[in-house]
């Protein structure tokens, strides 16, 4: 605990740029520099393990696919002992038969070889069979070769051939133009007698398809061959390591120099013959890309290291010169107007910060100028709001009409209109003071149905508020004032037919409400006193201009300037008074105030 006191201490003696300099950066760099350096390692060695394992399967395969091919071949030469039809030919004895079946023989047997061996195996060179009688077949793929010489090999291998009883002997008489020989006894699977021996020459080239493939994407070396047999002679050589260097492999993997160049050697005996087998793989070309790889991840790791360097030395100067820029400009502030007010040009933390402070100096601003005069602001807001909920004189109409209908016997309608009445009424003193648009509607109707009793053959109305619009939440008592305005100062003046029409559409951030009609409009200085209805010294005189200015106000108080009324006569008579509130999706009151809503959409 004294030790982190100190260190707190001694610390405390810098500014915050020297720390971020002098202490941040060796701590940062020295844990970025660890850490890479040991991921580096770490991805180094198991990526030379993958490669590693890679070859070494590589390899495996190759010496799987010669043992396979052995296997093949071994399986193929078995076909003529136990093919019933191919043995009896086997036994006829040549002299018995005439020329012609001779020949026919003949041509039966090279299809019995052709059939059982060619068909699957495109290495084989020349096929020869001798039978017990000493009558000859052959098949070659080159017809230049000699049946003298074929046969001469053979009878050559008959005597250790037979030594091995039905075994494969291998012999390389031929190994210096890539081709190996095998010969085995055919025998009698019933009887288990010798009647005959074959011979079969296949040509190494297979050897070198197989050493053309190659390890990975990390190497380009190849997995070389070699093959030695039991008298140390070489078979198959597709590496520059020589015979001697090959003998001197004992164990099953080793690694040889030769010149710059390093060669891992694995060793194994073939399952099949007296081969060794030897997979040699060029360490120096298949561990050049990986090499290359850690060169080039080590001059990232210098610059990256440098780059973090710079960027926190640039960072720490650009953080230090904010703060002092705050501390300068919050020193120097004695007055919270717009001359306190910080400007930052960044988009990070420091800008939120400013703005945070730079609303905060605004609101005591604010704070200062309103704090006295809010409450009586809002009282009267709320006693113009209330004046504006029902007009008396809609009422005292309401009930002379009620009156009428009564001397004209009309009970269907008394009924209607007072239920009508009692609606309004119930409306606009309880309930939400928030409804949707079409709980609005609905009181809307309900009140042009009462107009409409009253001036049956003057009033025409016209509702175009679209379905699209109906679930959007408004205040109450926000259209059904402007219909009664229209009514009353509009066309109850003209002699004609009167029209109201009741419009609305969406726009990206707000509802648009519109309210047109036919009357006589209003007068310019009504216009121009709702266009400065914010001001207090508005006049409040005109009996024609008090509901309206008061729905404005409501409107403010409640979402801001951005909204309220906006009123202007038609070219062609009459005018429009338009409503624009914002799109709310919920009856719940916002969490914002009044004031902090001012002037925001």
């Amino acid at each position: 605990m004294n030790r982190t006191n100190l260190l707190r201490r001694f610390l405390d003696h810098f500014r915050i740029k020297e720390k971020l300099i002098f202490f941040l950066i060796p701590v940062i760099l020295l844990t970025y520099l660890v850490s890479v350096i040991t991921v580096y390692l770490i991805s180094f060695r198991e990526t030379k393990n993958i490669v590693d394992h890679q070859s070494n399967i590589v390899a495996s395969q190759k010496i799987q696919l010669i043992d396979s091919y052995l296997t093949q071949l071994r399986t193929e030469s078995e076909i003529f002992m136990f093919d019933t039809a191919f043995q009896k030919q086997l036994k006829i004895h040549k002299a018995s038969l005439s020329s012609a079946q001779q020949d026919e023989l003949e041509a039966d047997m090279r299809q019995y070889m052709y059939s059982m061996i060619i068909n699957y195996d495109l290495y084989v060179e020349t096929i020869t069979l001798i039978n017990q009688y000493g009558d000859e077949y052959f098949w070659k793929m080159d017809t230049r070769l000699s049946h003298t010489d074929l046969s001469r090999r053979l009878r050559a291998l008959t005597e250790e051939t037979r030594k091995l009883d039905g075994g494969i002997l291998y012999s390389y008489d031929k190994l210096d133009q890539g081709v190996i020989t095998i010969s085995r006894s055919v025998k009698d699977p019933i009887y288990d007698i010798e009647i005959g021996t074959m011979m079969i020459d296949f040509n190494l080239n297979f050897l070198g398809g197989i050493t053309s493939m190659q390890t990975s994407s990390l190497g380009n070396a190849d997995i070389l061959l070699a093959i030695i047999n039991s008298e140390n002679d070489i078979v198959y050589n597709s590496s520059p390591l020589s015979q001697d260097m090959l003998q001197t492999v004992q164990d099953s993997s080793t690694t040889l120099r030769l010149g710059k160049t390093q060669y891992k050697i694995n060793r194994s005996p073939s399952n099949h013959n007296d081969w060794t087998l030897f997979t040699i793989v060029n360490e120096t070309e298949l561990y050049r890309n990986l090499n290359r790889i850690s060169l080039i991840l080590v001059i990232l790791m210098i610059s990256s290291a440098l780059v973090a360097f710079f960027a926190i030395f640039v960072i720490s100067r650009t953080i230090s010169s904010q703060f002092e820029h705050f501390i300068q400009k919050v020193s120097h502030t004695t007055v919270p107007d717009k001359q306190a007010l910080i400007t930052v040009e960044s988009h990070d933390e420091f800008r939120d910060l400013a703005q945070v402070y730079n609303d905060m100096i605004l609101r005591i601003n604010q704070l200062i100028d309103t704090v006295y005069t809010k409450e009586l602001l809002l009282k009267g807001a709320e006693l113009k709001a209330f004046q504006a909920q029902i007009n008396p004189h809609f009422l005292y109409n309401t009930l002379d009409c009620i009156n009428g209908l009564v001397e004209l016997n009309r009970p269907d309608d008394i009924k209607k209109t007072v239920t009508a009445l009692a609606s309004i009424l119930r409306m606009s003193i309880k309930g939400k003071e928030i409804l949707t648009v079409r709980e609005n509607i609905v009181y809307i109707e309900q009140f042009m149905f009462i107009e409409r009793l009253r001036y049956p053959d003057k009033l025409i109305f016209l509702n175009e508020i679209p379905e699209n619009m109906m679930d959007y939440y408004m205040p109450k008592l926000i259209i059904q004032p402007l219909l009664e305005n229209s009514i009353l100062h509009g066309i109850s003046e003209i002699l004609g037919k009167g029209m109201i029409g009741l419009f609305g559409h969406e726009e990206e951030d707000c509802l648009v409400f519109m309210v047109k009609d036919n009357g006589i409009g209003f007068p310019d200085s009504v216009i121009e006193m709702l266009r400065h209805s914010a001001d207090d010294e508005a006049d409040l005189h005109m009996q024609e201009s008090i509901g309206l200015l008061n729905i404005q106000k409501r409107i403010h108080l409640m979402y801001g300037t951005a909204y309220g009324l906006e009123i202007k006569n038609l070219p062609s008579g009459g005018s429009c008074v338009t409503v624009r509130l914002p799109k709310i999706r919920s009856a719940e009151p916002s969490e914002d105030s009044p004031e902090e809503r001012k002037d925001t959409p």
